[in-house]
């Protein structure tokens, strides 16, 4: 068998192990996952757009003129999305390595997913900040808008297994980003398949729902809710046994 072939039984699997821990836990989970719900409507007050489910940043649209109360609530917007984030993308991974480990949520756990919700939100307004300053700078020196959205997915990918490293290795903000780079390294196949699988889902959540706003001007909240809910939590799940696939005996 092939490397590749091998790579793809190997994600194959991973996949079966988060559909399980999914499926297991999906009460917990999906209880969890309601601060996405809060979260995406937060960062929706900010000057953006909406495209393909997520939401960008659009740096051109932001008043040279704010008063200090626009400022305030731009800010506020900002601060308690990534919080309400952060919670849910911890405690989802609290949950899936509680499961994993074949234990249950203990007061420990609780106190885990409290501690990691704090260094979540650091580790997320640091690449927030950053993204946004190099923006505000292409923006100012008329840069190609390209160099903006190629800069944002660069530190998209470099905290992407953040979550899985303050979790699972209770790691902190630079410790934790540096093994989610060292993973995307050593399982770069397997984060090439998991960014296709996220395309995928969001892409057809997206399509489905665009097709059906032609007959229900609603449809596109609904879509919200799916991703929100369903789609989000599940590759955070995927993410989380990406991760432990480096444990040999888990």
């Amino acid at each position: 068998m092939t490397s590749e072939g091998k790579n793809m039984g190997g994600f194959g699997v991973l996949l079966n192990h988060a559909i399980d821990a999914y499926q297991r836990n999906l009460k917990l989970i999906s209880a969890f996952s309601i601060p996405f719900l809060i979260a995406f409507p937060l960062s929706l007050l900010l000057p953006n757009f909406v495209a393909l489910s997520a939401t960008f940043l659009r740096i051109g649209s932001i008043k040279t003129d704010l008063s200090t109360l626009d400022s305030m609530l731009i800010i506020a917007a900002i601060v308690f999305a990534i919080v309400f984030f952060s919670f849910a993308i911890a405690a989802i991974n609290v949950v899936v390595k509680s499961q994993r480990t074949l234990n249950r949520l203990t007061s420990r756990d609780i106190g885990l997913i409290e501690s990691s919700t704090l260094n979540l939100f650091f580790i997320y307004i640091t690449a927030f900040a950053v993204i946004v300053a190099f923006n505000l700078l292409a923006f100012e020196y008329a840069w190609n808008p390209a160099l903006g959205m190629l800069f944002g997915l660069v530190v998209s990918l470099l905290v992407l297994f953040a979550p899985q490293a303050v979790v699972i290795e209770e790691q902190g903000l630079s410790h934790a980003i540096s093994r989610s780079i060292t993973l995307i390294e050593k399982k770069f196949s397997y984060v090439i398949l998991f960014l296709i699988t996220a395309a995928i889902l969001l892409l057809v959540n997206t399509w489905f729902f665009l097709e059906l706003g032609k007959a229900l001007w609603f449809s596109r909240f609904i879509a919200l809710i799916i991703q929100s809910m369903f789609i989000l939590p599940f590759l955070e799940v995927l993410k989380t046994q990406i991760y432990l696939s480096k444990y040999a005996l888990l």
